[in-house]
């Protein structure tokens, strides 16, 4: 009898044993990393660990879009033109903005227009201006409407109904040059 209760007591503990291994594996965080291990060992008292920030890796956000719209039949060409803190700009056709893009260059009695930046993260976005140019003969009245964003994140917008030939200016930080919009 004293032979079984040694098989019983043994089978015991290895149960007890495979039970607290189980546990123990069970109740770590799944993926846990090995400095957040580390870190939990090193600063077992009251200082905490802090959390590591994630990259701050740049998405592309479209930073300018105008709209137009004559109503009309009339062939109309606006252009966004878009220019950054080196002197380069996007706009009428090409881009010279590192990591941006802007739409080909439209016309027709309604169209837009969009510039998107690839480089713009909420800590560190670029200062771009904006611009909106409009070149004709005659009288066409066309209004349109520009939404644009600046390097602080705040979305501006403008609505107009200019004249037949015109230039807006929409300063964000970075010089407008002038003679971009040929009259």
């Amino acid at each position: 009898m004293s032979q079984n209760k040694g098989i019983i007591a043994a089978c015991i503990i290895a149960a007890l044993a495979l039970a607290i291994t189980i546990a123990g594996t069970a109740t770590a965080a799944p993926g846990a990393s090995k400095a957040a291990k580390k870190c939990k060992k090193k600063h077992s008292t009251k200082k905490k660990c802090k959390k590591r920030k994630a990259d701050a890796r740049p998405s592309p956000v479209i930073r300018a879009t105008l709209t137009w719209s004559n109503g009309g039949a009339d062939d109309v060409d606006m252009d966004l033109f878009v220019f950054d803190a080196d002197g380069n700009r996007a706009g009428n056709g090409s881009d010279t903005i590192p990591l941006s893009s802007i739409t080909p260059d439209f016309s027709g009695p309604a169209g837009s227009e969009t510039f998107t930046d690839s480089l713009f993260t909420p800590q560190a976005a670029r200062d771009l201006s904006f611009g909106v140019c409009y070149t004709v003969g005659g009288s066409v009245h066309t209004p349109f409407t520009i939404t644009y964003v600046t390097a602080d994140g705040v979305v501006h917008g403008d609505s107009q109904n200019p004249g037949s030939s015109f230039h807006y200016d929409y300063p964000g930080g970075a010089p407008i040059p002038s003679g971009y919009c040929p009259h």
